[in-house]
């Protein structure tokens, strides 16, 4: 065997292998010796480990590549796999370097570093992502076959056995958190709804307060606030379930297989994560449900083979469309972004998708709009939106305290007051933007080109701050070992808060609160440990499925796939949930509540990659109704036969 081996073109592998294992190595040195320096034994011994490893995978590896006749396709699987390893390194190495160090290397050499290590480190995982691009290229062969549509009926089975088992399984939750869980931004939004219209403000999505105030009302009305949040929860969790069951349905079609819907069923069904939200008074929650059903009928829309079945459908988005972005304010601009390109790259049909986005866009500005004037309600603070230039400018300052130029010191000082700076918080804006918002916005908001003029200016004169500022604030979402975005204002289960946090914040001095009663205490008490004790950080493997960053990467490796599959039209569909995620980049804290919405929808993304048919680029335009007839009447008779 041996000789048969190098006798072939493995023996031009071999130099190949032995500088990609010490690169891979050595980069992996470097994170071991960031993260281990003060365990010098262990980390001898966890280098030789992984050294070995790496040396192993890579002649796995080249084995692999010799067996690839032709230079464009290992060219490709190559590139594929160091970029996506490239990039998936850096977020470890910059990551560790906050994490270790709170800051990442300074200046141009610092820079340089970072990337050449990231380089080594990358290679290091270039085994794993190749064995990820192998199964794509076996995937080709496999969509080869001829795939059969589901039977209406055994989709409609499916969708209620999944539909049940996930209820089910949430229903022992909603019965250990009875009512609801009330955190979050339900204290305020509680009182203003209880208050009336007037003192509702666009800093939450209208239709939410109003949709908590409809309850409170009910409340009133029986005589039981409690009983009416219980009904809330009840809406929520039949709303998600059914959204949840129909997505796993989808994926049974996409992929001609029953096992991965059972596999996503359990995930929604069993992670902890889910119910919770679903029991959750937030507007994340609705939101999550209206994402993820917008994007599977998108891809419904597509299937269909009848125009009463794609007008209905057509409908159907418009309303769901609408339903997302007045459920979640940050939405629209994640939309906006998504229309722009699903009508560029659309090229049959591209007025009826002009119109599908304009009528989204137009109706739920129009109805936001008209709710605002009807309800006479405020319009929300707009210093949201400046959470990262605030935040850059305030480390700015705290770094270089006492160093700075009378016109710098000036500068931040005018929008960001020196008192401030001594209190700043790295991972978390909301302290931050709320000082400013009642002490200087008010002296500066009209002038916005003056604020960038600014901001620019001294993040020109002090690049490492800013970007340091940018991931420590948005680290949650790009650095799976990240914990502070669960620990940023504490946790255990005497608090309630964590990595979700679940305490009930509903009294107030206008509004008497919904009482909290667990008929299930001791499955709270398991709940409140890993989502308020954090004691999954504790598991291993497992914990990852509780790190949003981890479903980034996931999602990010999904969109590299088709791209890697030469399916670019499929990309359209991950478009809205991308361009949502990168909204979050901007917001004032990482919070898991926020990408939810996104995570909720990574199975059938999934699913997506491996479908044995392209659906998207299989839709047509359909034929006249004399032609419909007569393609059901051959499908019958074919059937028959």
């Amino acid at each position: 065997m041996l000789k048969k081996l190098f006798d072939s073109n493995f023996v031009y592998y071999i130099p190949i292998w032995i500088v990609l294992s010490i690169l891979g190595s050595a980069g992996s040195f470097y994170l071991i010796d960031l993260t281990y320096a003060t365990l010098f034994r262990s980390a001898v011994l966890l280098k030789v480990i992984v050294a070995v490893v790496v040396t192993a995978l890579f002649f796995i590896t080249v084995l692999d590549w010799n067996t690839i006749k032709e230079k464009k396709k290992l060219a490709k699987r190559i590139a594929y796999s160091f970029i996506f390893c490239f990039f998936l390194a850096l977020s470890y190495v910059w990551g560790y370097q906050m994490e270790m160090n709170g800051m990442t290397d300074v200046g141009v050499k610092g820079k340089l570093f970072s990337f050449l290590v990231s380089g080594g480190v990358g290679i290091g995982m270039m085994p794993l992502a190749n064995l990820w691009f192998r199964l794509m290229d076996k995937v080709k062969l496999y969509r080869d076959k001829e795939q059969k549509e589901l039977p209406q009926k055994t989709t409609v089975k499916l969708f209620f056995l999944s539909f049940g088992i996930i209820l089910l399984c949430w229903i022992p939750v909603f019965l250990a958190y009875y009512p609801a869980i009330m955190s979050y931004d339900f204290h305020r939004q509680s009182q203003d709804a209880w208050r009336g219209w007037i003192w509702f403000t666009t800093h939450h999505p209208l239709i939410h307060t109003a949709l908590i105030r409809w309850f409170l009302l009910l409340g009133d009305a029986i005589g039981s606030f409690q009983i009416a949040m219980a009904f809330f929860s009840i809406m929520q969790m039949l709303v998600l379930s059914s959204v949840y069951a129909y997505s796993c349905t989808m994926i049974t079609r996409l992929t001609g297989k029953k096992w991965p819907m059972w596999v996503a069923t359990a995930w929604f069904a069993l992670v902890p994560f889910h119910p919770v939200m679903a029991l959750s008074m937030t507007k994340d929650a609705l939101f999550s449900g209206f994402m993820v059903l917008f994007v599977v009928l998108m891809l419904e829309y597509r299937m269909a083979t009848t125009q009463k079945k794609r007008i209905f459908l057509y409908i159907a988005l418009i309303i769901i469309g609408i339903l997302a972005l007045m459920f979640r304010n940050n939405a629209v601009y994640a939309f906006l972004v998504f229309a722009f390109f699903y009508v560029l790259f659309t090229k049959k049909q591209r007025l009826q998708v002009l119109l599908l986005c304009v009528a989204v866009l137009l109706g739920s500005h129009i109805i936001k709009d008209t709710m605002q004037k009807s309800m006479e309600a405020r319009d929300g603070n707009s210093i949201e939106m400046y959470s990262i230039p605030l935040q850059q400018m305030c480390r700015t300052g705290a770094n270089h305290f006492g160093y700075l130029t009378e016109d710098d010191h000036f500068s931040l000082n005018y929008y960001v007051p020196q008192d401030y700076w001594l209190g700043y918080m790295p991972h978390i804006a909301d302290s931050l933007k709320s000082s400013v918002a009642i002490s200087t916005y008010d002296t500066w908001k009209s002038d916005l080109p003056s604020f960038i003029k600014t901001w620019a200016r001294l993040g020109i004169k002090y690049p490492n701050d800013y970007l340091d500022a940018f991931l420590a604030m948005t680290q949650g979402y790009w650095f799976i070992d990240d914990m502070s975005h669960a620990e940023v204002l504490g946790f255990g289960e005497d608090t309630n808060l964590g990595f979700l946090y679940t305490f009930n914040a509903s009294k107030s001095d206008v509004f008497e609160g919904v009482e909290s009663h667990s008929y299930l205490p001791g499955l709270l008490k398991i709940y409140q440990k890993i989502v308020n004790g954090n004691s999954y950080q504790y598991w291993p493997v497992l914990r990852l499925l509780f790190k949003p960053a981890f479903y980034t990467w996931i999602f990010l490796l999904c969109i590299m796939s088709v791209s890697y599959l030469k399916e670019k039209n499929k990309v359209i569909l991950y478009l809205f949930p991308f361009m949502y995620l990168m909204t979050l980049l901007l917001g004032p804290v990482v919070n898991f509540r926020y990408v939810y919405p996104v995570i909720s929808t990574i199975p059938f993304f999934i699913a997506w990659v491996f479908s044995k048919k392209d659906w998207w680029s299989a839709y047509v335009a359909l034929p006249k109704k004399e032609k419909i007839k007569k393609v059901k009447n051959d499908a019958e008779e074919n059937s028959q036969s």
